[in-house]
């Protein structure tokens, strides 16, 4: 894909967006998920370029309200309405597809590809689905909850993790399929976490990508399992996500080499896997309560007069 074009851009390109922030997923095998989040100001109201076929769905997720926005397909006016906050619209571009915007707005593009879906299924054991749909507009909670996770990512994308990525994006066709696509397990859910073995492996294959952008997928068949098996047994075992179990591992490293070094914090946060020392600033002060720094002097202060 030349000419400045990105992976899953086909929404954006015909808003004539050439800058659109995206994400794009690298857990799957044949076609990956991509995420953009389209900002239409007053200069871009009226038609767009068409956007020719292709066996890929798009759900779009209003953040905000929308007083109207048209669809066209096959050069026909398709849908006519505004969106609540929250509320969404999947489309499958099988046919020549274009807007009319006749109102600023935002909204969170998912670009996925039926092969994802496909990769999705089978990797679950579940019977392939044939289409996705929904009432246009219906709000949704789940994909809002799950569009909101990816808004800080866009705007500070040096810090874009891939696990979390990942796991939106695998939540958000896991919710598709079963809420829009008529999927109904054929399997019971599996209740219980990781071995001893695969934990320890786990958590020794996060721990050493300290420095290390890793999906997963990687991590899961480090530990011989399913991405989707993998994800519920880490949080049976651990109570958390492996991304929340990361950001804490590199905390608690962090707090060591406070303690231990005079090494300075914007040094530690890149050692630690940080992208800097604002990033581990933030995500310190989250679990914390302080900040990195307070934390280091109130520590030494209490050492100094024992």
């Amino acid at each position: 894909m030349g000419d400045g074009r990105r992976y899953g851009d086909v929404i954006a390109h015909s808003h004539g967006i050439g800058d659109a922030p995206s994400i794009v997923t690298r857990s799957l095998r044949s076609a990956q998920v991509g995420v953009t989040k389209l900002s239409c100001g007053h200069e871009k109201l009226g038609r767009t370029t068409p956007i020719p076929a292709e066996d890929t769905f798009i759900l779009t997720m209003y953040p905000q309200s929308v007083e109207h926005h048209e669809l066209w397909r096959g050069g026909k006016r398709f849908i006519s309405q505004g969106y609540d906050a929250n509320s969404i619209r999947i489309v499958h571009l099988g046919e020549e597809f274009s807007a009319r915007v006749t109102h600023p707005h935002m909204g969170i593009c998912f670009y996925i590809p039926r092969t994802v879906l496909d990769d999705f299924s089978d990797d679950a054991g579940e019977r392939r689905v044939a289409d996705l749909a929904c009432t246009p507009g219906v709000v949704d909670p789940v994909l809002g909850h799950l569009a909101a996770s990816l808004l800080p990512m866009f705007q500070r994308p040096e810090e874009v993790c891939t696990l979390v990525v990942d796991h939106v994006a695998l939540a958000v066709c896991s919710h598709l399929q079963s809420i829009y696509g008529g999927l109904v397990s054929r399997r019971p859910m599996a209740r219980g976490g990781l071995s001893p073995a695969a934990e320890t492996r786990a958590k020794d294959y996060l721990a050493s990508s300290a420095g290390e952008d890793i999906t997963l997928a990687d991590v899961a068949s480090a530990c011989r399992l399913s991405r989707g098996h993998f994800i519920r047994a880490f949080r049976t075992s651990t109570g958390l996500t492996p991304h929340k179990w990361l950001q804490r591992h590199r905390v608690e490293k962090a707090k060591a080499l406070f303690l231990e070094t005079d090494i300075s914090i914007a040094e530690i946060a890149v050692l630690c896997g940080f992208a800097d020392q604002s990033h581990l600033t933030r995500v310190f002060t989250a679990l914390i309560g302080v900040s990195p720094a307070l934390w280091r002097r109130e520590r030494r202060s209490s050492w100094a007069s024992d």
